[in-house]
């Protein structure tokens, strides 16, 4: 997941990418610089406050990651990192991702109430009940698969404090349903459904 506010100028030569940030978290600035890992798809992690310090400073030590001992803002939830949603809880909390899960679906209610949290992706069938993604009332981006996203839809549940969705799709699924999926989440905001174009011709004998 990126940001059209990240504005790639360079990277480290192991294929993470470094870039100015002009959208930043509620705890960041604009024009901070910000290292993408390659390996991660949510959030990026702290360089250097400007790109004059940068140049001045250099990558130095320590400098990735959180500031100073406060806990970090992107936690990921997954079989090779927290091993709970209760782990990552915590009020710095903005970037929830649940990866592959090999346990019982997992509850959102530890994150419920968090200040900071504004984004959630959650991997298909990782959650116990999508419904919990209500009372998250600050969500700016909402990551789901194709079943989660029908129930909220049908319990008019999806949250309005939306800026951006994605529908997550593993394995081959026909389009058309989640376009008819995606149209129905445009509609929620008054935007223009997704155009679809059906050719009809005669392809002649197969051979």
């Amino acid at each position: 997941m990126g940001s059209p506010g990240w504005i790639v100028f360079g990277d480290n030569g192991g294929g993470d990418r470094i870039a100015v940030d002009l959208t930043p978290g509620p705890r960041g600035h604009a024009g901070q610089i910000i290292m993408l890992d390659h390996e991660q798809d949510v959030g990026g992690d702290l360089l250097a406050d400007s790109l004059t310090g940068l140049v001045s400073n250099g990558l130095g030590e320590g400098r990735r990651g959180p500031r100073g001992d406060q806990p970090p803002a992107v936690a990921r939830v997954n079989i090779g990192s927290l091993s709970s949603v209760e782990a990552a809880a915590h009020p710095e909390l903005e970037v929830l991702s649940i990866g592959v899960w090999e346990g019982e679906p997992l509850s959102l209610a530890p994150v419920t109430g968090l200040p900071r949290l504004r984004t959630l992706t959650a991997y298909p069938g990782t959650l116990a009940d999508p419904l919990e993604i209500a009372e998250l009332t600050g969500l700016e981006f909402l990551e789901l698969g194709p079943e989660d996203w029908r129930v909220l839809l049908d319990a008019e549940a999806v949250p309005r404090s939306l800026s951006a969705a994605s529908i997550e799709i593993h394995g081959t699924r026909h389009p058309l349903p989640i376009v008819a999926l995606a149209n129905e989440l445009l509609a929620l905001w008054d935007r223009p459904p997704i155009t679809r174009t059906t050719l009809e011709g005669n392809l002649g004998p197969v051979a």
